[in-house]
């Protein structure tokens, strides 16, 4: 589809700030404020049927911003092109720049979306089941932050600590533990809704170290592995692909991960790494061949992790 219209939209809790990109002048002409709500969604495509703008040759982009940007995607979908964007990306897509506020922001956006305009591809919004799973996902990292306090507290800190502090702690514990596994089961309930989650994810757990949480956490990354569709693309994401570092002759760094990348779900799949070395004769006689040749304990994991990974693509891709 043709697009001869670039907007940027600035996020915020309560308001939207929205600027136009003008090719022919190199520069923002228009900026304007709406509410961030449904009445405000209208009000902005209103003003820019005003300004001339040609909706179905529109491309809007905003930054990602979590719950601040759903209900403008829903209001978006299937009526005019739109992208979310990470914010380090864009800032760093622009080079350097003095001065930050709202207005200067969406402006900014709006010159991204211009300058990107043939590698940004149009987002669609992920469908009730999945924003329940990303919720249930949320919340059980919060109640594992809570996990790890008190486990902290009470292995090093117990002396210190009254009796009563003790006790707390201890219920806190067994409480927690008990909403940890009543949302895992809600998760596969979930799953088991939607036949082709339910076989994404069957698939996911017949690997060896990839659990329940880790398969819902590759469905959601990856939108049911139609959003990232490649291996090593999914490894890079997660911050686990290695990359050189040289230049000409005189340097010449270790070829090594980037530590840009998603770090929940690497932390997640340091896990089934450990796990998969434990339980699966192959990757273990891989691990111990590779540590008896001199190659550091960090390395090896990288390298399971990114069979893990390789793995789940293939059975995905194959089917079976």
């Amino acid at each position: 589809m043709k697009r001869s219209w670039f907007i940027g939209i600035d996020i915020s809790k309560k308001t939207l700030d929205v600027a136009i990109y003008d090719p022919k002048l190199k520069k923002c002409r228009i900026h304007f404020k709406v509410e961030n709500s449904p009445k405000g969604f209208r009000e902005m495509v209103k003003t820019l049927k005003g300004e001339c703008v040609k909706i179905d040759e529109a491309f809007l982009c905003m930054e990602y911003c979590g719950v601040y940007g759903l209900e403008i995607g829903f209001f978006l979908d299937g009526k005019i092109d739109y992208c979310f964007c990470a914010p380090l990306q864009i800032k760093r897509s622009l080079g350097i720049s003095r001065g930050k506020n709202d207005k200067l922001d969406a402006m900014k956006i709006a010159r991204f979306c211009y300058l990107l305009r043939e590698e940004l591809e149009p987002a669609t919004m992920p469908n009730e089941l999945m924003l329940s799973l990303k919720a249930l996902m949320a919340e059980r990292s919060r109640l594992i932050k809570v996990q790890t306090m008190d486990k902290t507290v009470l292995s090093e800190l117990q002396s210190t600590l009254p009796e009563s502090s003790i006790k707390r702690a201890q219920q806190r514990l067994i409480a927690v533990k008990a909403d940890i596994r009543a949302i895992e089961k809600e998760i596969v309930s979930l799953i088991g809704q939607d036949p082709e989650l339910q076989k994404t994810y069957k698939l996911l757990t017949s690997i060896v170290g990839i659990s329940v949480v880790n398969a819902t956490m590759m469905i959601l990354l990856t939108n049911n592995f139609k959003g990232i569709t490649d291996a090593r693309a999914f490894a890079c994401y997660c911050g686990i692909a290695p990359f050189e570092h040289t230049s000409g002759t005189s340097i010449k760094g270790k070829t090594k991960v980037s530590k840009m990348g998603n770090r929940p779900m690497k932390a997640m799949l340091s896990n089934s790494a450990r796990s998969a070395i434990v339980h699966d004769p192959e990757l273990r006689i891989y691990y111990k061949r590779k540590r008896e040749e001199g190659k550091s304990h960090g390395t090896v994991m990288n390298a399971v992790k990114f069979k893990i990974i390789t793995r789940a693509y293939a059975v995905i891709n194959r089917g079976t």
